[in-house]
């Protein structure tokens, strides 16, 4: 393992441990999604991309709902280990979903439909450390980096104030995000 990877590595572990010990973790979950509905990215999207939380992650079930209810249309990921790729398919009310590999939740592919990246107006991407310039690390396989590639929706990641760190050190591939949601308020990462 190479210098960036080991530091992004304990990045990630000091984050991780800090998220599984906080006490709050309901009230800053309502103020992270309070403050994303109220985004014009959010009231503006019709698709929006989402993964099924797992772990220490932040709720997603109470966005999808939310979304279900304000008639906005729901895609979650399906990831291939082989190549790192994913695509996204229409998520539904009583769609079927399966456990795959760390441990996360994947439609059934024969059940649902892929939605193109060119249709998706806003993708929630997931992660574990942010930068305020909108990098991120994740979970290390780079999914999210090589998907959003030519992505030209909007895209926000979900954070505490705890998971913001001054710098990570970007590789060439990082894809930051746009907008980062905390539980303070809205970072502005989008360099235009």
């Amino acid at each position: 393992m190479d210098k960036l990877s080991l530091v992004k590595e304990q990045q990630r572990k000091n984050i991780l441990k800090q998220w599984q010990q906080i006490v709050n973790r309901q009230l800053i979950e309502r103020s992270i999604q309070t403050k994303l509905l109220q985004t014009d990215v959010w009231q503006q999207a019709q698709t929006i991309g989402l993964t099924i939380s797992k772990g220490v992650e932040w709720d997603t079930e109470p966005l999808i709902n939310i979304a279900w209810q304000q008639g906005k249309r729901v895609v979650i990921p399906k990831s291939n280990p082989q190549d790192h790729s994913m695509s996204f398919h229409h998520y539904q009310a009583g769609d079927r979903l399966k456990k795959v590999w760390a441990d996360i939740w994947e439609p059934l592919t024969s059940d649902v439909s892929i939605i193109e990246k060119n249709n998706i107006d806003l993708m929630i991407v997931p992660g574990i450390v942010f930068s305020k310039n909108g990098l991120r690390i994740g979970y290390g396989g780079g999914f999210y980096d090589r998907y959003l590639q030519d992505f030209t929706g909007d895209t926000v990641s979900l954070a505490a104030d705890f998971q913001i760190v001054d710098t990570i050190n970007g590789e060439k591939h990082d894809k930051p995000v746009d907008i980062l949601i905390a539980n303070f308020g809205k970072i502005y990462c989008k360099h235009t």
